[in-house]
């Protein structure tokens, strides 16, 4: 199979690059929109040699034409879309960055999925999608809507797999506290009650593969994460891993809950229930939030499009508000 990734040089993408050279498939087209991290991930591919296949593609998702011309010189069978924005305090302040590369962006991929008749398409979603309040999660909610609906309309298989935060990605919390613990800066943590669900990279990216294998289309595929974790447990045990003493040779700040976030994160809301399948850390979701109106869906998305073209944010959240009724922002006037 011809397998293409989005986001290929980002954590999880770089990392189901890794996995997918394990499978030996055809071809291997690595895209992302960074040039240092084509780079970094070609040269990773170059040292592996086991004699897979794989080129690399400097491109942005958000521009259709530079896509296509990627689906018509290699016709991929499957795509691996983990390209988007994901940082969530930075996209409160740049939703139109957020939409024009999570909806636009994913948008083009899956048309393009579609026209040129790839066998199936994973979106990587995540839990931040579930009741969103923030930007990141909204954006992503709507992609899976777009999804769950293409279910029947299409030859190509098309899902979702939603899933918590990362140990060890850009911006997670753990090497955060690893730097500031080697600087003697006090540990950064937004609220004391606030908790996560956690995965390794490896073992998300892993999950992803089979999801896709086991996916008929139309799913969203939620990962079993565990429990969550408290934020500042994981604090408190990088200080003690690190031979410090709480309170005497390191400290824990509490900074305040940041634009968007919320104090906990659910896989799931109650209108869902969850199905297993095969693999016991894998379960489909059954969501009752068909499209009534896709006329009407589509030209609100459209129009939200448009509007990130006058870069105002509560312009942006109401208009969110209209597509994904479930999304629940704050300061919106």
């Amino acid at each position: 199979k011809k397998v293409l990734i989005t986001g290929a040089g980002g954590s999880i993408g770089s990392e189901l690059v890794r996995q997918c050279l394990g499978y030996k498939p055809g071809l291997i087209i690595m895209l992302d929109y960074s040039e240092f991290n084509i780079f970094t991930i070609e040269r990773e591919c170059q040292a592996y040699k086991n004699g897979t296949s794989f080129t690399t593609i400097l491109a942005d998702v958000r521009n259709r034409d530079s896509i296509e011309n990627v689906f018509k010189k290699y016709k991929p069978d499957m795509i691996l879309h983990a390209a988007a924005y994901k940082h969530v305090p930075i996209q409160e302040m740049y939703p139109w960055e957020a939409v024009n590369t999570n909806v636009k962006g994913s948008m083009n991929l899956i048309n393009l999925a579609d026209k040129y008749k790839a066998e199936s398409f994973v979106l990587v979603s995540t839990d931040k999608a579930v009741r969103p309040t923030n930007i990141m999660g909204a954006t992503k909610r709507i992609v899976e809507m777009i999804i769950h609906n293409m279910n029947g309309t299409s030859s190509t298989r098309f899902m979702a797999v939603r899933f918590g935060n990362v140990i060890g990605s850009s911006g997670s919390v753990i090497p955060i506290f690893q730097e500031q613990i080697k600087k003697c800066l006090p540990l950064t943590v937004t609220h004391p009650d606030m908790e996560r669900y956690f995965m390794s990279i490896p073992e998300a990216s892993q999950l992803i593969l089979q999801a896709g294998a086991i996916g008929e289309g139309g799913e969203i595929f939620v990962l079993n994460m565990g429990k969550p974790v408290k934020i500042n447990d994981i604090a408190k045990e990088i200080i003690k891993l690190s031979g410090c003493t709480l309170n005497e040779d390191a400290t824990i700040e509490y900074t305040g809950i940041r634009p968007g976030e919320k104090l906990y994160e659910e896989l799931m809301i109650d209108y869902e229930s969850l199905i297993p399948t095969t693999n016991k850390k894998i379960m489909v979701l059954r969501s009752y939030t068909d499209i009534k109106d896709m006329e009407l869906f589509y030209n609100n998305i459209t129009n939200l499009l448009d509007i990130t073209k006058y870069y105002d944010i509560n312009m942006i959240k109401k208009k969110i508000m209209e597509i994904v009724t479930e999304y629940n922002p704050d300061n919106v006037s």
